[in-house]
């Protein structure tokens, strides 16, 4: 069996990192991946990729600084792919509505499975071209939603942002929740003291973020909250984990706000856990989530965690780690609640709430196979 499957571009992101753990639970003997994208900005999971036996597939040969342009070229690159591939299943990632011009190929070419994935709630800030966007992405997702056999989200607000309201109604979308590895997460105090010796980070109090450097992840405020702790916690430090365009006025940020001897910028990482485990406290202020992977990693970690709410779902919510504050509370009240919730208890292991709740890596990959074998939608449950 060959599956085809697509995210605009490859960065060490939480699409790309649930996909590469997804890998080993699928007999490379029985089925063939094809990882495509249009953009190629990392080999961090490479190795992982080589060991399932699995393909990258790069569908341009250069970049554009347009996403118009990209996304025009990106949508002949794709047909070749899709006319040759002769796949048995093609597995759609989708932020936006405008990405599901893609299915057309796989329609046109009577791929058997055709799946989009709603894995995000909203589009990026976009300037004065953001209505633009927006329009484009409302007009897509009628013009070419339908071209798919199924329709997942990895949670209510990603279904509610790129399916119809009548195709919700009518439990055609199904909410199959990102997985995470729990076991692998779960705390190991002599891995922490390891880690934050390596890092100097003896005596601190660390405050930490894995995320992709962009205007959703919300770096800028995450900033000012720090600045506000370290006012009140002279020993605090940001661990910040994570590449992006974005990056380099993060940096700029914390040298005009005097804290870059307190901000750590470690880059992608591909074995999280022990950072996590370095870390105090966990903080996730976002503009916009569909799932928040993120946090299920850090409460599996046994992090008190602090995150945005009404715009990250709420189901990610399985410990009593995880608590809410809206943006709008300000970086002060976001300190203040930081320091509040430092817990001095030992941590424990979190495994069991994560697989209750539905995150579990493994039972998503089983789910999956169905879907990519053609199981018919009545014969699984709507919630996988």
């Amino acid at each position: 069996m060959k599956v085809f499957w697509y995210c605009e571009k490859w960065q060490p992101g939480g699409i790309q990192r649930v996909q590469v753990n997804l890998l080993p639970y699928f007999d490379a003997k029985e089925m063939q991946f094809d990882l495509a994208f249009s953009e190629d900005d990392t080999a961090l999971f490479d190795d992982k990729i080589r060991e399932a036996e699995a393909r990258k597939l790069l569908t341009l040969s250069k970049r554009y600084d347009s996403p118009g342009r990209r996304t025009v070229a990106n949508f002949f690159a794709l047909r070749r792919i899709l006319r040759d591939g002769h796949y048995d299943a093609a597995h759609f990632n989708a932020c936006h509505g405008v990405e599901l011009i893609y299915l057309f190929w796989a329609w046109m070419y009577r791929v058997p499975v055709r799946i989009v994935h709603a894995r995000n709630n909203n589009i990026g800030a976009g300037g004065k071209t953001r209505p633009v966007k927006v329009l484009a992405h409302r007009i897509c997702k009628r013009l070419f939603g339908w071209m798919a056999t199924v329709w997942l989200a990895n949670s209510d607000l990603s279904a509610e942002w790129l399916f119809r309201k009548a195709d919700s109604r009518r439990g055609r979308v199904r909410i199959l929740k990102n997985g995470i590895d729990a076991k692998a997460f779960a705390f190991d105090p002599i891995e922490r003291e390891q880690t934050r010796k390596a890092l100097g980070l003896e005596n601190a109090f660390v405050v930490g973020h894995v995320g992709q450097f962009s205007y959703q992840k919300n770096h800028a405020f995450l900033l000012d909250v720090f600045v506000e702790i370290a006012k009140r916690e002279p020993n605090a430090r940001l661990l910040l984990v994570g590449e992006g365009d974005g990056k380099a006025t993060v940096l700029k940020q914390a040298q005009r706000l005097n804290v870059s001897d307190k901000v750590i910028f470690y880059g992608a990482a591909e074995n999280v856990p022990p950072l996590l485990w370095a870390m105090d406290a966990f903080v996730f202020p976002s503009h916009f989530e569909g799932c928040g992977n993120a946090l299920l990693e850090a409460q599996a970690a046994g992090l008190p965690c602090l995150a945005s709410k009404d715009v990250i779902p709420e189901s990610v919510a399985v410990t009593p780690l995880l608590h809410w504050l809206p943006l709008s509370d300000g970086p002060g009240t976001w300190a203040e609640a930081i320091l509040a919730n430092r817990d001095n208890a030992p941590r424990r292991p979190h495994e069991n709430e994560i697989i209750q709740a539905g995150y579990d890596l493994s039972a998503m990959a089983d789910r999956l196979k169905k879907i990519y074998h053609g199981v018919r939608e009545s014969e699984i449950s709507r919630t996988l």
